[in-house]
């Protein structure tokens, strides 16, 4: 079965990391990219809850209704997404992001910070996000990303996993903090196998 973005593994341990991960493989092969078409963004957000089924629903009218401004969100979405990668890679060794990358993120994030309301929920007051054009799925993958950014002093770097073809980001909250793997179910059993083939 291929890969989409309903069948992914969620690994990243943040919903802007799995967004980095909609590229399958960066080490060793780069792609297939999950994303597609921008219902292919409207899906994933809703799968990590970054919206709502309703916000879903609202989406992929508009995107019928303008293809267009569906085509260009989508472009904007992935160039994030690929700043994004760069930025929080830079995380596992320790170095500073690439001021190029470091700019797109950070313009994104003040966008997407005066599209939102600060308002009194359910379980408390937070900023959110009006989700009626493609546009503003955008702003939430942003401010998703801008929240982990921030967070950086309180939490452990983000990691890349050193499987073949794969290289994706996640979070360690491991007890000890030393897991390589974005998931031992797939890339560490790949990787033991390959080890003892070889030995």
């Amino acid at each position: 079965m291929a890969k989409s973005v309903s069948t992914m593994r969620l690994s990243g341990g943040h919903p802007a990391l799995d967004f980095v991960n909609t590229v399958d493989s960066r080490r060793g092969r780069w792609g297939p990219d999950l994303l597609t078409k921008f219902v292919d963004l409207v899906t994933f957000s809703q799968r990590v809850d970054l919206i709502s089924g309703a916000a879903a629903a609202t989406l992929r009218q508009a995107a019928e209704a303008s293809p267009g401004a569906a085509a260009k969100a989508l472009a904007t979405g992935i160039d994030l997404r690929e700043s994004l990668y760069r930025v929080f890679l830079e995380e596992d060794g320790g170095a500073i992001a690439p001021e190029g990358d470091a700019n797109v993120v950070k313009a994104a994030a003040i966008v997407a910070r005066s599209h939102q309301v600060f308002e009194q929920l359910a379980g408390g007051w937070a900023w959110t996000t009006k989700v009626e054009t493609p546009a503003d799925l955008v702003h939430v993958l942003s401010s998703s990303a801008a929240d982990l950014l921030v967070s950086r002093p309180n939490r452990r770097s983000v990691k890349e996993c050193k499987g073949d073809n794969c290289g994706w980001l996640f979070l360690d909250t491991s007890k000890g903090g030393r897991r390589i793997w974005c998931s031992e179910a797939s890339c560490g059993v790949h990787n033991r196998v390959r080890k003892f083939r070889q030995s």
